[in-house]
């Protein structure tokens, strides 16, 4: 009998196992809606609309003025609240854009005498460019536009509870259930913001409501990708389940 050297053995072994799985959570908006590819949250001047389908949830939101006059919004008043733990979105940052301006100089090196030919010499300058501005406390919304605000995630860890399987067979999936009183993720943006006359507050609420550990396998869709009618061969995996109330995390 032909025995296998041993060292073999944990590649045989590992082989066979998923590199890396994900899990999916599914999101419950509190007193949101879900309309096409938005969550959409409102009241008398303002739409929030959010997609977390996002790594680890993004949390980050539009904000449209429905108003015929501007709206202010304070993001030194504005928190993403996760857990009861609250998370100011102004950081009293400073951005720095950077760019380079580059040109190629020519120039000619002197001739020796044996030789009559001029040889090309090139060269590159460049100049970096860089502009900086502040982070400002808050932002003006003109009548009739939105702007965009993104600064957290939900989590970037994996959920874990005792008899739920990390890392399922693909006939072994199990989905968790929670309601607002047992989710492992409850949180809401809370959004301050003024009109003309008032400066009032916009609470939009979320809860985590499944959770559910796939194999790899089991998270991407194949398609075949075609140019003019003629086949590439050059197939793209997409990540299956994309909805706007769902997020993912990655482990291995």
């Amino acid at each position: 009998m032909k025995k296998i050297p041993l060292l073999i053995i944990p590649f045989i072994l590992t082989s066979c196992v998923e590199p890396y799985y994900f899990q999916l959570c599914k999101i419950t908006p509190d007193n949101g809606s879900i309309i096409k590819n938005n969550i959409v949250y409102e009241d008398d001047n303002c739409t929030v609309s959010y997609n977390l389908w996002e790594e680890g949830g993004d949390v980050g939101f539009s904000i449209f003025n429905k108003t015929q006059s501007d709206l202010t919004v304070y993001l030194n008043k504005t928190y993403f609240v996760l857990n009861g733990v609250a998370h100011e979105y102004f950081q009293n940052r400073i951005f720095t854009i950077s760019a380079n301006k580059g040109s190629t100089v020519t120039s000619y090196n002197y001739p020796v005498y044996w030789n009559y030919n001029l040889a090309k010499v090139e060269s590159e300058n460049s100049i970096g460019l860089s502009t900086s501005y502040s982070e400002k406390p808050q932002v003006t919304i003109p009548s009739k536009t939105l702007i965009t605000i993104s600064e957290y995630r939900v989590s970037q860890t994996p959920y874990i509870e005792c008899e739920f399987d990390e890392y399922p067979t693909p006939r072994n999936i199990k989905t968790l259930h929670f309601n607002t009183s047992n989710s492992p993720f409850t949180f809401y943006n809370l959004i301050t913001y003024s009109n003309t006359t008032d400066t009032l507050k916009f609470e939009n609420k979320f809860h985590v409501s499944e959770i559910t550990n796939y194999p790899k396998s089991l998270m991407f869709d194949k398609i075949d990708t075609t140019l003019c009618g003629e086949d590439l061969n050059v197939p793209i995996h997409l990540l299956k389940h994309s909805s706007p109330d769902k997020f993912y995390i990655k482990y291995d």
